[in-house]
Protein backbone atom coordinates (compact mmCIF):
# COMPACT_ATOMS: atom_id res chain seq x y z
CA UNK A 1 0.00 0.00 0.00
CA UNK A 2 3.09 2.25 0.66
CA UNK A 3 3.91 2.20 -3.15
CA UNK A 4 -0.18 2.97 -3.77
CA UNK A 5 0.85 6.22 -1.81
CA UNK A 6 4.02 7.01 -3.28
CA UNK A 7 2.63 5.95 -6.62
CA UNK A 8 -0.03 8.82 -6.40
CA UNK A 9 1.94 11.50 -4.43
CA UNK A 10 4.61 10.95 -7.52
CA UNK A 11 0.81 11.25 -10.11
CA UNK A 12 -0.18 14.42 -8.11
CA UNK A 13 2.94 16.35 -7.95
CA UNK A 14 3.70 15.83 -11.88
CA UNK A 15 2.96 18.76 -14.24
CA UNK A 16 1.24 16.09 -16.79
CA UNK A 17 -1.00 15.10 -14.04
CA UNK A 18 -1.93 18.82 -13.20
CA UNK A 19 -2.04 19.87 -16.45
CA UNK A 20 -4.55 16.72 -17.47
CA UNK A 21 -6.74 17.56 -14.47
CA UNK A 22 -6.68 21.51 -15.60
CA UNK A 23 -7.68 20.41 -19.61
CA UNK A 24 -10.53 17.93 -17.93
CA UNK A 25 -11.89 21.42 -15.36
CA UNK A 26 -11.85 23.34 -18.61
CA UNK A 27 -13.32 20.81 -21.03
CA UNK A 28 -16.41 20.26 -18.13
CA UNK A 29 -16.34 24.23 -18.08
CA UNK A 30 -16.25 24.48 -21.92
CA UNK A 31 -19.47 22.44 -22.36
CA UNK A 32 -21.46 23.74 -19.42
CA UNK A 33 -21.15 27.48 -20.24
CA UNK A 34 -21.29 26.62 -23.93
CA UNK A 35 -18.19 28.61 -24.53
CA UNK A 36 -18.62 28.35 -28.36
CA UNK A 37 -21.88 29.26 -28.81
CA UNK A 38 -20.69 32.40 -26.42
CA UNK A 39 -17.49 33.07 -29.12
CA UNK A 40 -20.11 32.63 -31.98
CA UNK A 41 -21.77 35.35 -30.93
CA UNK A 42 -19.00 37.44 -29.67
CA UNK A 43 -17.49 36.70 -33.28
CA UNK A 44 -21.40 37.73 -34.66
CA UNK A 45 -21.83 40.74 -32.89
CA UNK A 46 -17.93 41.97 -34.17
CA UNK A 47 -18.63 40.59 -38.03
CA UNK A 48 -21.99 43.02 -37.69
CA UNK A 49 -20.30 46.01 -36.09
CA UNK A 50 -17.60 45.88 -39.31
CA UNK A 51 -20.62 45.64 -41.56
CA UNK A 52 -22.46 48.83 -39.95
CA UNK A 53 -19.26 50.27 -40.02
CA UNK A 54 -19.23 50.01 -43.81
CA UNK A 55 -22.65 50.63 -44.53
CA UNK A 56 -22.26 54.11 -42.03
CA UNK A 57 -18.89 54.78 -44.09
CA UNK A 58 -20.72 53.79 -47.48
CA UNK A 59 -23.56 56.79 -45.99
CA UNK A 60 -21.22 58.76 -45.32
CA UNK A 61 -19.42 59.23 -48.18
CA UNK A 62 -22.99 59.35 -50.18
CA UNK A 63 -23.48 62.15 -47.86
CA UNK A 64 -19.79 64.23 -48.66
CA UNK A 65 -20.76 63.20 -52.47
CA UNK A 66 -24.37 64.71 -52.30
CA UNK A 67 -22.95 67.74 -50.11
CA UNK A 68 -19.90 68.36 -52.49
CA UNK A 69 -22.40 68.63 -55.34
CA UNK A 70 -24.65 71.33 -53.34
CA UNK A 71 -21.97 73.67 -53.02
CA UNK A 72 -20.65 72.92 -56.41
CA UNK A 73 -22.39 75.74 -57.78
CA UNK A 74 -22.26 78.06 -54.30
CA UNK A 75 -20.39 80.91 -55.46
CA UNK A 76 -22.60 80.97 -58.90
CA UNK A 77 -26.05 80.97 -56.56
CA UNK A 78 -24.65 83.45 -54.08
CA UNK A 79 -23.67 85.77 -57.05
CA UNK A 80 -27.35 85.26 -58.99
CA UNK A 81 -28.77 86.40 -56.05
CA UNK A 82 -27.01 88.94 -55.18
CA UNK A 83 -27.36 90.59 -58.89
CA UNK A 84 -30.90 89.83 -58.10
CA UNK A 85 -31.22 91.71 -54.54
CA UNK A 86 -29.49 94.52 -56.39
CA UNK A 87 -31.62 94.53 -59.08
CA UNK A 88 -34.83 94.71 -56.55
CA UNK A 89 -32.96 97.48 -55.05
CA UNK A 90 -32.46 99.33 -58.05
CA UNK A 91 -35.94 98.96 -58.78
CA UNK A 92 -37.14 99.89 -55.14
CA UNK A 93 -35.06 102.87 -55.15
CA UNK A 94 -36.70 103.60 -58.58
CA UNK A 95 -39.53 103.49 -57.31
CA UNK A 96 -38.89 105.26 -53.68
CA UNK A 97 -37.14 108.44 -56.45
CA UNK A 98 -40.40 108.39 -58.11
CA UNK A 99 -42.58 108.60 -55.07
CA UNK A 100 -40.59 111.26 -53.48
CA UNK A 101 -40.47 113.46 -57.00
CA UNK A 102 -44.42 113.58 -56.74
CA UNK A 103 -44.57 113.95 -53.34
CA UNK A 104 -42.60 117.12 -53.89
CA UNK A 105 -44.52 118.32 -56.66
CA UNK A 106 -47.43 117.59 -54.73
CA UNK A 107 -46.07 119.62 -51.89
CA UNK A 108 -44.95 122.27 -54.16
CA UNK A 109 -48.48 122.37 -55.95
CA UNK A 110 -49.86 122.57 -52.48
CA UNK A 111 -47.49 125.27 -51.35
CA UNK A 112 -48.78 127.36 -54.65
CA UNK A 113 -52.24 127.27 -53.60
CA UNK A 114 -51.64 128.78 -50.07
CA UNK A 115 -49.31 131.13 -51.40
CA UNK A 116 -51.53 132.35 -53.80
CA UNK A 117 -54.66 132.31 -51.96
CA UNK A 118 -52.62 134.21 -48.77
CA UNK A 119 -51.88 136.65 -51.78
CA UNK A 120 -55.31 137.35 -52.69
CA UNK A 121 -56.46 137.62 -48.74
CA UNK A 122 -53.53 139.86 -48.46
CA UNK A 123 -54.41 141.98 -51.83
CA UNK A 124 -57.90 141.94 -50.74
CA UNK A 125 -57.20 143.62 -47.30
CA UNK A 126 -54.82 145.81 -48.92
CA UNK A 127 -57.30 146.62 -51.31
CA UNK A 128 -60.02 147.11 -48.46
CA UNK A 129 -57.50 149.69 -46.49
CA UNK A 130 -56.41 151.42 -49.55
CA UNK A 131 -59.84 151.93 -50.50
CA UNK A 132 -60.88 152.91 -46.44
CA UNK A 133 -57.44 155.16 -46.52
CA UNK A 134 -58.96 156.83 -50.19
CA UNK A 135 -62.34 157.09 -49.03
CA UNK A 136 -60.98 159.10 -45.76
CA UNK A 137 -58.78 161.19 -48.16
CA UNK A 138 -61.43 162.13 -50.09
CA UNK A 139 -63.57 162.90 -47.40
CA UNK A 140 -60.80 165.15 -46.17
CA UNK A 141 -60.26 166.80 -49.36
CA UNK A 142 -64.30 167.15 -50.20
CA UNK A 143 -64.29 168.54 -46.88
CA UNK A 144 -61.13 170.97 -46.97
CA UNK A 145 -62.23 171.81 -50.44
CA UNK A 146 -65.70 173.04 -49.70
CA UNK A 147 -64.24 174.41 -46.22
CA UNK A 148 -62.31 177.23 -48.47
CA UNK A 149 -64.95 177.48 -51.33
CA UNK A 150 -68.47 177.89 -49.98
CA UNK A 151 -70.27 178.32 -53.03
CA UNK A 152 -68.70 174.46 -53.94
CA UNK A 153 -71.35 173.52 -51.80
CA UNK A 154 -74.30 174.89 -53.49
CA UNK A 155 -72.86 173.77 -57.08
CA UNK A 156 -72.60 169.88 -55.43
CA UNK A 157 -76.15 170.06 -54.11
CA UNK A 158 -77.64 171.60 -57.51
CA UNK A 159 -75.69 168.81 -59.54
CA UNK A 160 -77.18 165.67 -56.80
CA UNK A 161 -80.72 167.22 -57.06
CA UNK A 162 -80.20 167.31 -61.09
CA UNK A 163 -78.93 163.86 -60.97
CA UNK A 164 -81.85 162.41 -58.47
CA UNK A 165 -84.62 163.85 -61.35
CA UNK A 166 -82.39 161.77 -64.18
CA UNK A 167 -82.84 158.49 -62.43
Amino acid sequence: MNELANFWNIIVKSNTFNFAVLLLIFAILFKKLNVSALVEKIKQDIINTINNAKAERENAKNKLYDAQKSIENIEEEIKQRLDEASLRGEGIAGQISANTDEQVKLIEKNISRVINAEEKTLSAKITEKTLKASIELAKQHIKNTLANNPELHNKFIDESIDNIDRV
